[in-house]
């Protein structure tokens, strides 16, 4: 019987046979797109071609492409076919071929390569798109009966923004037959089961402007989509996703774990460890925003549901091999992450499994505190935020002990949260590049590629071509910027980690500054500029030049990077794998998979295999061959770049080989040195390293040197002996700390005699008013000594400071169940006497104009019963 991975191999032949080049599934994590979280859709890679950003390596492309979405997260295990994560299988055709070749390849690979029954197939399309409903029935002869027009929300699909590319779409139906007597009638877009969508094409021919009115591309584009666990459904003859090989042994796995499981559960989790491994295997690690927080949810929604079972230990990370197993012939790199993926799940397993302890038991307590059965937002709120708890788990637990939660209260809270997501993703899109008008686009599709010539060269002379951005045809004037294109630039643009040149065009009548560079899909690269003189026009020629300083300072930490990584990689283990770099002239930034932090004996040990690999003044090779070729060499590709065909390798010796697009010295020596500044965490199961080299590193040895002879200077002492001498002064200021901190005890515990002899009784309690000469640590010290000997007292403490009273209330917990607490205290003072102030139940704070305390503490006794 035909399993996924014949599936797979099967579309991946066919559209070859038909033209398409075949490239490989990017990384879940877009590389280049900051709207987005992950990798939604087969399309995502290709946005840049679609947008008008470029030239595709060819107009017909196809891929397996792996996806993930969080839009149905809440429906995966209780419906048999929403997922996660998922591979969707895609062809696209820019500008070459449309509907009729679309609609054709569709019906030929699922009805002759995968043998299905047209009768089995139905056909929606777009309501006004007659043109595919008479290729689908009079071409390809699907009756009418089977085919059904929708509208909009169904079969039009787009723009992925509020403006952008967009069009008709026809979707492929399976028929799983009637299963009831109300199914018999039913069609597709009707609320029944019936029916399966497996293929989406997508007719991209028009654009959206902001005002919703529709233009025709200067191109047509076709995008297409089938989830393989869907296909895989049909193929094998079963009744749900979850019944195919891809779910059925990590099912069959949770069985053996969790004895008493159920459906929702088995399917939950399955669905859950699939994408948390292929997140994790493509660098995402776990922590409380962005992509981490998701992949943090998943790992919790699992968790939380096995523990309703009876599992209150880690298990994920034992279904991570079974994952493994299944998809290790599509996705080979999961088998060297695998042991890394493991370590890092456990951890995550069992610092949540603990916070899980303790939200149920501040819950338990919150129970027994309030009396009005509602859970605070607020409350609820902190439970999500800093216990991972869901909110539905919340609501879970509050509903069997007959409690609400303020669900509107806590959306507040949320919405303030979101809030500020939105703000930093919209600074985010304020840095994101420059995006082009159709006229743009069009005018471009004449335009020669730009011919990069910065691997051999620092300065050339070239065309300027195009003024983008609305700047086409138009003289730029001093002070002015503009982006523009040039036949051949030697100003490498960002990538791979590796900030873009600086520099500047010029000739005798112009000199234009280069600020950033940037790629423009695959076929152009993109300079801002800013003019410092004359009168900048398209068709000048200029000579460009980069900043050889900036740039041998790049290339010298680029390098370095290299060798780190290798130094890394054989010190720690194979487990760590690159998870984001910057290569700056300033610095480098390291950022690597590891389960642990590095000790001062770890780093000295890499810094000196760095050095060692420098010194030995290996030589730096750099050629260009197949992706297919690179990975059989053992290259290490990062799964954060897209890839073409054709990859530049950079090989060190024996020590080191990766794919890499960026500038690089050509023998390791011309490096200089290369010294750590620092290591730390920046998430779970990921360390950053920043380093510095050549110059750089001399600069930063020559600070620490001045920083060192400054200290020996203060404390008259020889650099041999700096440390000693800091170290009996750290250790003389302890033993001085100590001995005040003992006589502030003494203060105290005097102060506390004098203020109780002097308390004023107010029915049945206690009120001390008092003026203290303390600071704000030993007043609270105070409070708490007093507090244990009377649980009644009220305690109002003021010092001077300036021209006002800076106040300190403190009440027992005795007196919060009365209804006094220190923050209405504070209220009802500042009202009276113009202060602010704030705080909470047992201890707040208060400023007010200079008052007479005994005024104070008079208006307290008459006002505080009322």
């Amino acid at each position: 019987m035909m399993k996924s991975s014949d599936i797979r191999r099967k579309f991946i032949d066919y559209f070859v046979k038909n033209d398409h080049l075949h490239l490989p599934s990017a990384s879940l994590v877009p590389s280049d797109d900051p709207t987005l979280l992950f990798t939604t859709a087969g399309m995502v890679p290709f946005k840049p071609y679609f947008l008008g950003q470029g030239v595709p390596p060819k107009r017909r492309i196809t891929t397996v492409q792996k996806c993930f979405r969080t839009t149905d997260i809440e429906r995966v295990g209780i419906t048999p076919r929403h997922l996660t994560f998922l591979e969707m299988l895609g062809n696209f055709s820019f500008g070459d071929y449309f509907k009729r070749e679309a609609i054709g390849f569709a019906y030929e690979f699922l009805t002759k390569e995968l043998g299905i029954p047209v009768s089995k197939l139905w056909i929606s399309v777009y309501e006004e798109d007659d043109e595919a409903y008479d290729i689908w029935n009079k071409e390809i002869g699907i009756p009418k009966e089977r085919i059904v027009r929708l509208g909009k929300e169904d079969n039009f699909w787009g723009p992925p923004g509020p403006t952008g590319p967009c069009g008709p779409c026809s979707e492929i139906y399976y028929d799983f037959g009637p299963k009831t007597k109300e199914e018999e009638n039913c069609k597709p877009g009707d609320p029944c089961d019936r029916f399966m969508e497996i293929w989406n094409l997508v007719f991209m021919a028009y654009y959206m402007d902001e005002d919703g009115k529709l233009s025709p591309l200067p191109q047509k584009n076709i995008d297409t989509g089938m989830g393989l666990e869907r296909i895989t459904t049909v193929v094998e003859g079963v009744s749900n996703v979850f019944e195919t090989d891809l779910f059925l042994p990590i099912i069959q796995e949770i069985k053996n774990i969790i004895e008493n499981s159920d459906p929702t559960t088995e399917r939950l989790i399955s669905d859950h460890i699939r994408g948390i491994t292929f997140l994790m295997g493509d660098g995402v690690v776990p922590t409380n925003e962005g992509r981490g927080y998701v992949l943090r949810r998943l790992i919790r929604r699992s968790l939380r549901r096995a523990y309703k079972h009876g599992i209150k230990e880690p298990f994920l990370y034992k279904l991570v091999p079974v994952v493994v197993e299944i998809m290790k012939e599509a996705y080979p790199e999961l088998i060297d992450r695998k042991d890394y993926i493991q370590k890092v799940l456990i951890r995550e397993e069992e610092q949540f499994l603990r916070t899980l302890e303790q939200g149920l038991a501040l819950l338990e307590d919150y129970f027994k505190k309030v009396s009005n059965k509602v859970v605070s937002g607020e409350f609820a709120f902190k439970l999500y935020d800093t216990y991972g708890f869901p909110i539905e788990l919340t609501q879970e637990i509050a509903g069997e002990e007959g409690f609400k939660i303020d669900i509107d209260e806590f959306n507040k809270y949320m919405e303030e949260q979101r809030e500020k997501a939105r703000a930093s993703m919209e600074e985010k899109l304020e840095e994101s590049f420059i995006s082009l008008s159709d006229e743009e686009v069009y005018y471009m599709r004449n335009l020669p590629k730009t011919e990069f010539v910065g691997y051999d060269t620092l300065e050339t002379e070239s065309n300027v071509l195009f003024f983008v951005g609305g700047k086409h045809g138009k003289n730029i004037l001093e002070g002015e910027e503009v982006y523009f294109l040039m036949d051949k630039t030697p100003f490498y643009a960002e990538g791979g980690g590796q900030v873009s040149d600086k520099g500047k065009v010029y000739n005798s009548e112009v000199e234009v500054e280069i600020l950033d560079v940037k790629k423009l899909g695959e076929d152009f690269i993109i300079h801002r500029g800013k003019v410092l003189k004359g009168e900048f026009k398209e068709g000048q020629i200029v000579k460009a030049e980069v900043d050889k300083e900036k740039r041998y300072h790049t290339m010298r930490h680029h390098t370095a990077t290299h060798l780190l990584h290798s130094a890394l990689r054989e010190y720690l283990g194979t487990h760590v794998m690159q998870s984001g770099s910057l290569v700056s002239p300033e610095f480098l930034r390291f950022d690597f998979t590891h389960h642990s932090p590095l000790s001062y004996e770890d780093l000295k040990i890499i810094e000196k295999k760095v050095n060692e690999n420098i010194l030995a003044n290996h030589k730096v090779e750099k050629f260009w061959t197949t992706l297919e070729e690179a990975r059989r060499m053992g290259a290490i590709a990062l799964f954060t770049e897209k890839y073409q065909k054709n990859v530049k390798v950079i090989k060190i010796d024996n020590i080191s080989m990766e794919l890499c697009g960026g500038t690089h010295v050509d023998y390791t020596g011309e490096i200089g040195s290369f010294y750590i500044v620092k290591e730390e965490g920046i998430g779970s199961g990921i360390r950053r390293i920043f380093a510095v080299c050549g110059l750089k590193a001399w600069e930063y040895q020559k600070r620490k040197e001045e920083i060192v002879n400054k200290v020996s200077l203060l404390l008259n002492s020889s650099l041999d002996e700096v440390h000693i001498k800091v170290e009996k002064l750290l250790n003389e200021l302890k033993e001085k700390e100590r001995k005040i901190k003992d006589l502030e005890e003494k203060v105290i515990k005097r102060e506390a005699e004098v203020l109780l002899n002097n308390v004023d009784k107010i029915d049945n309690f206690s009120l001390i008013c008092a003026s203290l000469d303390m600071e704000n640590d030993a007043i609270k010290r105070l409070g708490d000594y007093l507090k244990n000997k009377d649980d009644n007292l009220i305690m109002l403490f003021f010092r001077p400071l300036d021209n006002k009273l800076v106040g300190t209330v403190m009440v027992g917990k005795k007196l919060i169940s009365k209804g006094i607490t220190a923050k209405k205290i504070v209220d009802l003072i500042g009202e009276r006497f113009n202060g602010k102030g704030g705080g909470k139940d047992t201890l707040a704070q208060i400023s007010l104009p200079k008052t007479n305390i005994e005024e104070i503490k008079g208006f307290l006794k008459e006002n505080l019963l009322k």
